[in-house]
This record gives structure tokens, C-alpha cells and sequence, in this order.
């Protein structure tokens, strides 16, 4: 029934991408991106601006942001701005509706009763969330929300490339610079094509060369069954909901739809978003990665710490993947004496190069050979501002007395 339903759908799409003239990546719509993003760090000073109940907001860590590229900052709460404030750089943090004087600090959000509006667009519900950066000064920068979970998503993501970015659920819905307005859910309809398989629904670019039908078949009952495979081996229950599923042909439309710098040349070949992923072509080991990102985040904890968090598909990856594990294994050697701890608990940039996804799967295959599958399940669901206190009370033990038997650990295996 899926082989008869997929053909019958790939027969009609591929006539269409055949017969008519798809938009190619020259005619990809991208509005002006900002990539200097010199009105933000050409600021002397800025003035972050909390509600009045400031335990909600994390101001002081946002704040690094700026102070790391030598702009002095200054916290105060929405009471305790005075006129004079109003003629300096501001930075507005928190859930819209705990400010009672939104409109006087000039940014071009409309705050309504339920939610808020940018130009034409309302937003009332509370899982949407937004950034916004002016293009003139004094500069204005907002991160807020309909509620203080929609303002979380955004919290550690802004975007300084764009003038409004909204989110939903954290999905990308909207962005703006200036008078160009691009709606995503619009653009994706009309550059994307929809296939439905047993667990998934995939937006195919029409950008992107198809291959026979055969083969794309053959492709997503593979994916099918990785999803019965990896929920087995986790032991986790199938999804409920099939797994949306972005297949992008280019690096312009992946970081498109996920907020990629597009004004660099890093390659994004996976990532996910809210309830979806996407990938980078029709790549199987980016479709499993992210797919088994979604899965177990859904299940155990939508928002772990990141270590742990690639820990668990790149582990997966160690164990199913002879040709890499040597590779993953040998890497995890040569940082053998490295503290991790810091890494492990967010002070430290996990994105170097694959040095930490590689380590980060052979300390989740230790835990998991150590304490468990239950325990680690357990773990993952600290975050990473408590991940700390997590190891002694789910393990019995503080990191650093995990991290010296993990050496112990690994340096064993490796003289077997």
C-alpha cells in the first residue's frame, strides 16, 4: 500500500518538476541579510531592560554577548527606566505581556490584548514567539513572546541578520528586513513538494534533482524502518505524530529555514526545529541523525543539554556504523586527558570542528555500558544549567569523579 501510494504521488511530481520550469537557486528569494551586523556590535553601550519580576529572565548570561566584544552593559527593570534611558541603546528581554509600558520604548511591535502584531500580521498565540533589531540608532533590540515558554525559544537565538524573526513552537514562521515581509509556511508551499510515508511526512525542494522512483522508494522504507529500529534499541514508544521532514536541496534553503548564517561558508547538513527536521539533500545519515534527535527529545526531554544531547544519535552511530567507529573511538583517545566539564555543562562551545560530537559519543556509550539505559534516560532530562547537580543525584556521583573513572574507562578499552 506505502510502494503503490508513494509511486502514484512521485508519478505526478516528477511529471510536474519535468514539464514546467521550477525557481532555481538563482531565483531562491532571500531578503536582505545583514551579515556585518554593524549596528549591533558597534554599540559603546546598552541598557538590557527586564520586567519588573526579574527572576524570569536570565539577562546577566544574554548580557555576555555583548560585554564579550567589549560593550559595556547595564541591567535594569522596566520600572527603573527613566526619559533619559530612552535616548540610549536598548535591549528588551521577556514575555510582552509583562511590560505595562511596551510602546514606550519605540520598537515596532504592536503589543494587543492576546499577543502581538507586526505590519499586517497578528500573532495571539502563546507559543509564538519573536526577535527584532532596528536598523537605525539608537538601537532597539527585542526578544520576547506571547508567553514566558515562547519567550524561552528565542532567549539564546536571535537573530541579528533579520529585522523580525517569529517563531512558533520553535519553527521558524516569519522574517523581515524592511519593507520585505517572507511568510515561510507561503514560501515552503509553493518551493516544496509533499510525500507521506509510515512515520513520515517529507517537504521535498523542487529545487532538488530527483532520482527514479525505484530508488526514492527504497530510500524512505529505509528511513521507516530506522524508526522501528531505534525505538527498539531505546527503548521508546513510536511516534504518535509522523515526523515532518524538510528535504533541502541547497545550503541557501536549509539555513533558510532554520536561521543558519548564510553569511558564512560553515555547512549546516542537519537540524532540527520544534516538531521538524531537516536535512541537506536526501542524505541517510542526516535523515537518521536528526531523526534520531526528534524521537528521543520527544520522548525524554525536548530541550537537554547539547553535549548530552548529540551524545545520543552520535552514539547510535558509533554502534551501528563499523567504518566510523575506530575514527569516533581513536578521537576520543586523543582528548583523553581534557576536561570536559565544562563542555559537559554549556560554559564551553560544543561546535569545534567534530572533536566534541565524536567524544560526546563515546561518554554516552560509557554511561550507557556504566549506569544504564533508565539512569541515562534520566540524566538527559536535566538541562544544562542544573545538568551538574543531575550526575550526583541520578548517578551517586559529582562529574568529576565520573569524568575520572570514564578516563579509567576508556584508556581500558583501548589497551584491550
Amino acid at each position: 500500500m506505502f510502494r503503490i501510494s508513494v509511486i502514484i504521488i512521485f508519478s505526478c511530481l516528477f511529471c510536474s518538476v519535468v514539464q514546467t520550469q521550477q525557481p532555481h537557486l538563482e531565483n531562491f528569494y532571500l531578503p536582505q541579510y545583514d551579515c556585518e551586523q554593524k549596528i549591533v556590535w558597534d554599540m559603546k553601550k546598552v541598557t538590557i531592560v527586564i520586567p519588573d519580576d526579574s527572576t524570569i529572565v536570565d539577562a546577566k548570561r544574554f548580557g555576555e554577548r555583548f560585554s564579550g566584544r567589549g560593550i559595556e552593559v547595564i541591567i535594569k527593570t522596566e520600572s527603573k527606566i527613566q526619559e533619559n534611558d530612552l535616548n540610549n541603546n536598548l535591549c528588551i528581554m521577556g514575555p510582552i505581556k509583562s511590560y505595562s509600558q511596551w510602546d514606550r520604548f519605540g520598537i515596532p511591535v504592536k503589543k494587543l490584548m492576546r499577543g502581538f502584531a507586526i505590519s499586517k500580521f497578528s500573532f495571539d498565540d502563546p507559543s509564538y514567539g519573536f526577535s527584532y533589531i532596528s536598523t537605525t540608532s539608537p538601537v532597539r533590540i527585542a526578544i520576547s513572546g506571547n508567553s514566558l515558554g515562547a519567550y524561552k525559544q528565542i532567549e539564546n537565538k536571535p537573530s541579528f541578520g533579520f529585522e523580525f524573526v517569529v517563531l512558533k513552537d520553535y519553527v521558524p514562521k516569519l522574517i523581515c528586513n524592511g519593507s520585505h515581509i517572507v511568510d515561510l509556511n507561503i514560501l515552503k508551499k509553493s518551493r516544496y513538494v509533499e510525500i507521506e510515508s509510515k512515520y513520515f511526512v517529507f517537504m521535498v525542494s523542487k529545487n532538488l534533482i530527483l532520482e527514479d522512483e525505484k530508488a526514492i522508494v527504497a530510500k524512505i522504507e529505509e528511513y521507516d524502518k530506522h524508526v522501528e529500529v531505534f525505538v527498539e534499541k531505546m527503548e521508546l514508544d513510536l511516534p504518535k505524530k509522523k515526523i515532518k521532514t524538510n528535504i533541502h536541496a541547497t545550503q541557501e534553503e536549509i539555513k533558510y529555514f532554520t536561521f543558519g548564517d548564510l553569511c558564512n561558508d560553515d555547512i549546516r547538513n542537519g537540524y532540527v526545529t520544534g516538531d521538524e527536521i531537516h536535512s541537506w539533500n536526501w542524505s541517510r545519515e542526516n535523515v537518521e541523525h536528526e531523526t534520531n534527535h526528534h524521537i528521543f527529545n520527544q520522548q525524554v526531554n525536548e530541550i537537554p543539554a547539547i553535549f548530552l544531547c548529540e551524545g545520543v544519535p552520535m552514539w547510535y552511530e558509533y554502534t551501528k556504523n563499523e567504518e566510523m567507529k575506530d575514527i569516533i573511538f581513536q578521537r576520543a583517545i586523543e582528548f583523553a586527558d581534557y576536561d570536559l566539564t565544562d563542555v559537559i555543562c554549556g560554559k564551553e562551545n560544543f561546535h569545534q570542528g567534530d572533536k566534541f560530537y565524536f567524544i560526546s559519543a563515546i561518554f554516552t556509550d560509557y554511561l550507557m555500558d556504566t549506569y544504564g539505559l533508565s539512569k541515562f534516560k534520566e540524566l538527559y532530562r536535566y538541562d544544562t544549567r542544573d545538568l551538574l547537580s543531575g550526575f550526583e543525584k541520578i548517578l551517586g556521583k559529582p562529574l568529576s569523579d565520573i569524568l575520572e573513572e570514564y578516563k579509567k574507562w576508556l584508556l581500558s578499552i583501548s589497551v584491550n
